[in-house]
């Protein structure tokens, strides 16, 4: 068993996934991406523990209820994504948990999106105890998103969120198509720690959808 792993998390896992399902322990990007290319319903994937800098993860396919694709950490908190780092989940059951976000940057908008794609949104997919830790741009006045959800039915729970220097929204929700609306996701039990005074709009903690969506 892993430790400081949720048991709730190993819980869900021992159940949900079948004896077949793929184990993939990976050590690098590389490994990573031949890796995520064979995803199918029930498999898991593991990163070594480490710094893992300058990666940008992708992660889809289609999961089920009882089967979902698993990407965590081979301990909790032991993960740590640095530099230009980001998470972006598209398909359907995908859960991710056990990730650190610090000394670093998205080089993109975002840190975490619940898209792969503008075409691959995530449904049904799951964030848990994952932390970003002033994972901020080096220019405050540089906007991003930490958290984005896009999609339906996805849920970003029991995660630390602490330290945003620049300008954006700790987590939005977009609502901007007939695809992200009638959501029904799940925003519970994160932490949302300080951040400095923006002194300017686009500094909120949570926001839902714009003043046009």
């Amino acid at each position: 068993m892993r430790s400081g792993f949720s048991l709730a998390i190993i819980s869900v896992i021992a159940t949900t996934t079948p004896a077949q399902a793929e184990h993939y322990f990976v050590k690098n990007q590389a490994e990573y991406a031949i890796a995520e290319k064979k995803l199918v319903a029930g498999d898991i994937i593991i990163l070594a523990n480490g710094v893992w800098r300058d990666f940008e993860i992708k992660i889809s396919g289609k999961g089920t209820k009882s089967k979902p694709i698993t990407l965590i950490s081979e301990d909790a908190g032991k993960v740590i994504l640095s530099g230009q780092s980001n998470l972006r989940i598209g398909g359907e059951y995908i859960l991710v948990t056990g990730l650190v976000f610090r000394d670093g940057y998205s080089p993109t908008g975002e840190v975490i999106s619940f898209r792969r794609s503008t075409k691959e949104l995530a449904r049904n997919s799951r964030v848990t105890e994952v932390v970003i830790d002033g994972f901020s741009k080096p220019d405050r006045y540089d906007s991003d998103h930490w958290v984005v959800i896009y999609g339906k039915k996805n849920r970003f729970d029991h995660n630390h969120l602490v330290g945003k220097t620049n300008k954006g929204v700790t987590v939005a929700v977009r609502l901007y198509s007939k695809d992200n609306r009638e959501n029904h996701h799940r925003i519970d039990h994160n932490y949302f720690g300080p951040r400095p005074v923006l002194g300017s709009n686009g500094g909120e903690t949570l926001r839902i959808g714009t003043s046009k969506y």
